[in-house]
Protein backbone atom coordinates (compact mmCIF):
# COMPACT_ATOMS: atom_id res chain seq x y z
CA UNK A 1 0.00 0.00 0.00
CA UNK A 2 2.83 2.41 0.84
CA UNK A 3 4.54 1.85 -2.51
CA UNK A 4 1.22 2.41 -4.29
CA UNK A 5 0.72 5.72 -2.47
CA UNK A 6 4.29 6.82 -3.25
CA UNK A 7 3.79 6.01 -6.94
CA UNK A 8 0.51 7.94 -7.02
CA UNK A 9 2.09 10.96 -5.34
CA UNK A 10 5.05 10.86 -7.72
CA UNK A 11 2.66 10.73 -10.68
CA UNK A 12 1.29 14.09 -9.56
CA UNK A 13 4.55 15.79 -10.62
CA UNK A 14 4.41 14.99 -14.36
CA UNK A 15 0.64 15.50 -14.39
CA UNK A 16 0.91 19.00 -12.92
CA UNK A 17 3.86 19.79 -15.19
CA UNK A 18 2.02 18.70 -18.35
CA UNK A 19 -1.16 20.49 -17.26
CA UNK A 20 0.75 23.70 -16.65
CA UNK A 21 2.43 23.40 -20.06
CA UNK A 22 -0.90 22.85 -21.75
CA UNK A 23 -2.64 25.77 -20.03
CA UNK A 24 0.30 28.15 -20.48
CA UNK A 25 0.75 27.48 -24.18
CA UNK A 26 -2.97 27.29 -25.04
CA UNK A 27 -3.45 30.78 -23.60
CA UNK A 28 -0.62 31.98 -25.86
CA UNK A 29 -2.22 30.31 -28.91
CA UNK A 30 -5.52 32.18 -28.62
CA UNK A 31 -5.93 34.38 -31.71
CA UNK A 32 -5.26 38.06 -31.16
CA UNK A 33 -2.71 39.96 -29.18
CA UNK A 34 -3.28 41.25 -25.66
CA UNK A 35 -0.96 44.21 -26.25
CA UNK A 36 -2.85 45.27 -29.39
CA UNK A 37 -6.09 45.04 -27.44
CA UNK A 38 -4.68 47.13 -24.58
CA UNK A 39 -3.39 49.79 -26.98
CA UNK A 40 -6.68 49.86 -28.91
CA UNK A 41 -8.68 50.56 -25.74
CA UNK A 42 -6.58 53.66 -25.12
CA UNK A 43 -6.14 56.66 -27.39
CA UNK A 44 -3.99 55.73 -30.36
CA UNK A 45 -0.98 58.00 -30.43
CA UNK A 46 1.95 58.42 -32.79
CA UNK A 47 4.11 56.49 -30.36
CA UNK A 48 1.96 53.34 -30.49
CA UNK A 49 4.94 51.17 -31.48
CA UNK A 50 6.96 52.50 -28.53
CA UNK A 51 3.97 51.92 -26.25
CA UNK A 52 3.74 48.38 -27.61
CA UNK A 53 7.39 47.64 -26.84
CA UNK A 54 7.09 49.21 -23.40
CA UNK A 55 3.99 47.15 -22.58
CA UNK A 56 5.60 43.95 -23.86
CA UNK A 57 8.67 44.54 -21.70
CA UNK A 58 6.60 45.45 -18.63
CA UNK A 59 4.47 42.31 -19.01
CA UNK A 60 7.43 40.05 -19.78
CA UNK A 61 6.13 39.27 -23.27
CA UNK A 62 9.25 40.55 -25.02
CA UNK A 63 11.03 37.20 -24.67
CA UNK A 64 10.28 33.83 -26.36
CA UNK A 65 7.37 31.78 -25.02
CA UNK A 66 9.57 29.05 -23.52
CA UNK A 67 11.48 31.69 -21.52
CA UNK A 68 8.17 33.14 -20.32
CA UNK A 69 7.14 29.66 -19.15
CA UNK A 70 10.40 29.08 -17.28
CA UNK A 71 10.07 32.47 -15.56
CA UNK A 72 6.46 31.77 -14.65
CA UNK A 73 7.26 28.30 -13.25
CA UNK A 74 10.23 29.74 -11.35
CA UNK A 75 8.02 32.36 -9.71
CA UNK A 76 5.40 29.73 -8.95
CA UNK A 77 7.83 27.24 -7.40
CA UNK A 78 10.05 29.71 -5.56
CA UNK A 79 7.49 32.28 -4.40
CA UNK A 80 4.07 30.70 -4.92
CA UNK A 81 3.27 33.52 -7.35
CA UNK A 82 0.82 32.62 -10.12
CA UNK A 83 1.61 35.84 -11.96
CA UNK A 84 -0.63 38.68 -13.03
CA UNK A 85 -3.71 38.69 -15.19
CA UNK A 86 -2.78 39.78 -18.71
CA UNK A 87 -5.88 41.92 -18.98
CA UNK A 88 -6.56 43.31 -15.50
CA UNK A 89 -2.95 43.45 -14.28
CA UNK A 90 -4.11 42.07 -10.93
CA UNK A 91 -2.50 39.05 -9.25
CA UNK A 92 -4.06 35.78 -10.44
CA UNK A 93 -4.11 34.47 -6.84
CA UNK A 94 -6.35 37.42 -5.86
CA UNK A 95 -8.67 36.68 -8.78
CA UNK A 96 -8.96 33.05 -7.67
CA UNK A 97 -9.48 33.95 -3.99
CA UNK A 98 -12.21 36.45 -4.93
CA UNK A 99 -14.18 33.65 -6.59
CA UNK A 100 -13.50 30.98 -3.97
CA UNK A 101 -16.56 31.62 -1.70
CA UNK A 102 -19.00 31.22 -4.61
CA UNK A 103 -17.20 28.09 -5.82
CA UNK A 104 -17.20 26.64 -2.31
CA UNK A 105 -20.91 27.33 -1.82
CA UNK A 106 -21.81 25.81 -5.19
CA UNK A 107 -19.63 22.76 -4.45
CA UNK A 108 -21.31 22.16 -1.08
CA UNK A 109 -24.79 22.48 -2.57
CA UNK A 110 -23.90 20.22 -5.52
CA UNK A 111 -22.50 17.60 -3.13
CA UNK A 112 -25.71 17.78 -1.09
CA UNK A 113 -27.83 17.27 -4.22
CA UNK A 114 -25.61 14.38 -5.32
CA UNK A 115 -26.06 12.67 -1.95
CA UNK A 116 -29.82 13.26 -2.01
CA UNK A 117 -29.95 11.49 -5.37
CA UNK A 118 -27.38 8.77 -4.66
CA UNK A 119 -28.39 7.52 -1.21
CA UNK A 120 -32.00 6.55 -1.99
CA UNK A 121 -31.03 4.93 -5.30
CA UNK A 122 -28.11 3.07 -3.73
CA UNK A 123 -30.09 1.86 -0.72
CA UNK A 124 -33.06 0.75 -2.83
CA UNK A 125 -30.78 -1.00 -5.32
CA UNK A 126 -29.01 -2.82 -2.49
CA UNK A 127 -32.24 -3.94 -0.82
CA UNK A 128 -34.19 -4.78 -4.01
CA UNK A 129 -31.39 -6.05 -6.22
CA UNK A 130 -32.34 -7.08 -9.79
CA UNK A 131 -35.92 -5.79 -9.60
CA UNK A 132 -37.51 -3.30 -11.99
CA UNK A 133 -37.04 -0.51 -9.45
CA UNK A 134 -33.36 -1.41 -9.20
CA UNK A 135 -32.97 -1.32 -12.99
CA UNK A 136 -34.76 2.03 -13.23
CA UNK A 137 -32.70 3.51 -10.39
CA UNK A 138 -29.40 2.30 -11.81
CA UNK A 139 -30.37 3.49 -15.30
CA UNK A 140 -31.22 6.93 -13.90
CA UNK A 141 -27.89 7.05 -12.05
CA UNK A 142 -25.96 6.07 -15.18
CA UNK A 143 -27.90 8.65 -17.19
CA UNK A 144 -27.02 11.36 -14.65
CA UNK A 145 -23.35 10.42 -14.87
CA UNK A 146 -23.40 10.17 -18.68
CA UNK A 147 -24.97 13.57 -19.45
CA UNK A 148 -22.20 16.21 -19.57
CA UNK A 149 -23.01 18.88 -17.00
CA UNK A 150 -21.73 21.71 -19.24
CA UNK A 151 -24.27 20.68 -21.90
CA UNK A 152 -27.10 20.27 -19.40
CA UNK A 153 -26.22 23.63 -17.83
CA UNK A 154 -26.36 25.29 -21.24
CA UNK A 155 -29.74 23.71 -21.98
CA UNK A 156 -31.09 24.81 -18.59
CA UNK A 157 -30.13 28.41 -19.41
CA UNK A 158 -31.08 28.48 -23.11
CA UNK A 159 -34.46 26.73 -23.22
CA UNK A 160 -36.23 28.69 -20.43
CA UNK A 161 -35.03 31.93 -22.02
CA UNK A 162 -36.40 30.87 -25.42
CA UNK A 163 -39.67 29.37 -24.17
CA UNK A 164 -40.63 31.66 -21.29
CA UNK A 165 -38.33 34.67 -21.64
CA UNK A 166 -36.73 33.86 -18.28
CA UNK A 167 -33.02 34.06 -17.64
CA UNK A 168 -31.11 33.59 -14.40
CA UNK A 169 -29.95 36.68 -12.53
CA UNK A 170 -26.55 37.98 -13.60
CA UNK A 171 -25.41 39.45 -10.30
CA UNK A 172 -24.66 37.40 -7.20
CA UNK A 173 -27.14 37.57 -4.34
CA UNK A 174 -25.01 37.07 -1.25
CA UNK A 175 -26.19 34.68 1.46
CA UNK A 176 -26.04 37.16 4.39
CA UNK A 177 -28.16 39.71 2.48
CA UNK A 178 -30.89 37.35 1.25
CA UNK A 179 -30.56 33.64 2.13
CA UNK A 180 -33.62 32.55 0.13
CA UNK A 181 -32.65 34.60 -2.91
CA UNK A 182 -29.16 33.13 -2.73
CA UNK A 183 -30.56 29.60 -2.54
CA UNK A 184 -32.89 30.27 -5.48
CA UNK A 185 -29.92 31.49 -7.49
CA UNK A 186 -27.76 28.45 -6.65
CA UNK A 187 -30.29 25.60 -6.68
CA UNK A 188 -30.42 25.04 -10.46
CA UNK A 189 -26.62 25.01 -10.94
CA UNK A 190 -26.34 22.77 -7.85
CA UNK A 191 -28.83 20.30 -9.32
CA UNK A 192 -27.00 20.29 -12.67
CA UNK A 193 -23.62 19.66 -10.98
CA UNK A 194 -25.06 17.24 -8.40
CA UNK A 195 -26.58 15.02 -11.06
Amino acid sequence: MTSYLIRRVLLIIPTVFLSSLLVFFVVRLIPGDIIELMISTHDVSASAEMDREMLAKAMGLDVPVHVQYVRWMGDLIMHGDLGKSLWKETPVADEILARYPVTFELGILALTVALIIAFPIGIYSAIRQDTWGDYIGRSFAILCIAIPNFWLGTMVVVFPSLWWGWSPPIFLISFPEDPMGNLQQFIVPAIVLGM
